[in-house]
């Protein structure tokens, strides 16, 4: 199967439009494509007519022109037939939005077999059914969502993969857009009856295009799971794989079951083993945007986790510190020379009142220079894997250039800084200044101490 004819359709069939109701999900997909997305777009509709000034064809064997992917939105028990006529037309792609297949039971399982029997027959690469599809900018969006009511990320390259649609919709497209965390595609797989996380994972560790794959998964199916670790040693390199999963519990499996027929491992040996495999897991769903944003960035991941906190705010160094003892981080101790070093490398206003242990907290009087050569100084001591700012720019005497100031400095030395900057319109210039030159900016103090858990998790996968 090709799933270049997915993720970057030339042309694409939309089955199920609708020519009376423009909230109709059919019509909601052409809208949006053909007016926001590369990919020529062709609707369909036994009735014909026409739609925003295309033609209406009645099936997908009577467009005229070559078709690389069909999106199918009509009831399920029409859907094998549609899925048919693509196979004929050649179509080498399709995603199957609608729902009424192996998630309603028995009623929908010999549905989902006959579906899954004529895919294979047409080697056609099929998402879904019971999903939202795929985002892949600048080609093809297939999420029924009108694009006034979503948030989009910018182009970047972290991809998502989600058992769930509106996982994926709420929390990492909004999320993700909401932290400038650039993404290279989504895919809502629902009930991954030909094409599953393996297949896309694989797919996405090959793709120039993408650096991380984020996953929400509510389980594998019997055999999945060994597949799953052997693409991931196989093909994983230097990228990385992030996986939250739901249903640990029962109450959870039983709901995953419900809602995409999966079936959920057992939470604790699944988590031993893709530690094993340096997939990185997260234990919820704020862990798992926190950590595609770091490792979205070019940092190297640390051993053990070893520590320090610059800030100008103490109260927020204590919580930092009391973070990181919850998601075990170390805070490098130093010694009294080198603290001695520190109080003469910055202004005496400073020095007065700075409290330079660990966290080191350089207080109000800090100015732009002291920031500087403090983390300077410590990023040149072998026992700190990684610095984290906490960067509060309400003093006078800290400038708005405070951020690429740091972000100059972090670059000489190849360790990782994780800054926080108080998430506002009027910090943007900081928080550019930062992340243009390589340092990830947090929206809360938490989650600066989540990226630095997400680089220590990152460790070189298990050799075959």
């Amino acid at each position: 199967m090709d799933l270049k004819k997915v993720f970057e359709p030339k042309s694409m069939a939309v089955v199920g439009v609708s020519v009376t109701n423009p909230l109709n999900p059919g019509t909601v997909i052409f809208n949006k494509n053909h007016h926001e997305m590369q990919v020529k777009t062709f609707p369909i509709n036994l009735r014909g007519g026409n739609i925003e000034g295309t033609q209406i064809y009645p099936t997908v064997l009577d467009i005229p022109e070559e078709v690389d992917l069909a999106v199918i939105v009509v009831r399920a028990d029409l859907v094998n037939s549609v899925l048919e006529d693509c196979g004929k037309a050649g179509i080498g792609g399709a995603i199957v939005i609608s729902g009424g297949f192996a998630e309603m039971g028995n009623s929908g399982v010999e549905l989902q077999k006959e579906l899954v029997k004529i895919a294979n027959e047409y080697d056609i690469a099929l998402i879904g059914p019971n999903c939202m599809g795929v985002y892949s900018p600048p080609y093809v969006d297939t999420f029924f969502i009108p694009s006034e009511r979503m948030l989009k990320p910018p182009p970047g390259n972290v991809a998502i993969l989600s058992q769930s649609g509106g996982f994926i919709v709420d929390q990492f497209l909004s999320k993700y857009a909401e932290r400038k965390i650039g993404v290279s595609a989504a895919v809502s797989i629902g009930n991954k009856a030909v094409v599953d996380e393996t297949i896309l994972m694989e797919y996405f560790l090959k793709d120039k295009r993408t650096k991380t794959v984020a996953m929400y998964l509510e389980g594998f199916r019997e055999g999945e799971g060994r597949r799953f670790l052997d693409v991931a040693a196989e093909f994983g390199g230097d990228k990385n794989i992030i996986v939250f999963r739901a249903g640990k519990t029962a109450g959870g499996q039983k709901a995953a079951m419900s809602h995409t027929s999966s079936i959920a491992a057992s939470p604790r040996l699944a988590s031993d083993v893709f530690r094993q495999y340096g997939i990185v897991e997260a234990e919820n769903e704020q862990e798992i945007v926190s950590f595609a944003k770091v490792l979205s960035f070019r940092n190297k991941p640390i051993i053990n986790g070893d520590i320090a906190i610059l800030t100008v705010s103490g109260g927020h160094g204590v919580i930092c510190a009391d973070l990181a003892a919850k998601y075990g981080l170390n805070l490098v101790e130093f010694t009294q020379e080198e603290i001695k070093e520190m109080k003469q490398l910055i202004s005496p206003a400073a020095a007065r009142i700075a409290s330079l242990s660990n966290p080191i907290d350089l207080t109000g009087s800090a100015e732009d220079i002291d920031l500087e050569r403090v983390l300077e100084y410590i990023l040149q001591i072998d026992r700190v894997e990684a610095v984290l700012i906490l960067t509060f720019p309400y003093p006078p005497t800290i400038s708005m250039q405070i951020g690429r100031r740091l972000s100059n400095i972090a670059g000489r030395y190849g360790k990782p800084v994780v800054a926080y900057v108080p998430w506002l319109l009027k910090y943007d210039i900081i928080i550019e200044g930062f992340e243009i030159n390589n340092v990830p900016v947090a929206h809360t103090v938490e989650e600066a101490v989540q990226m630095i858990k997400g680089l220590k998790m990152r460790r070189p996968k298990k050799q075959q």
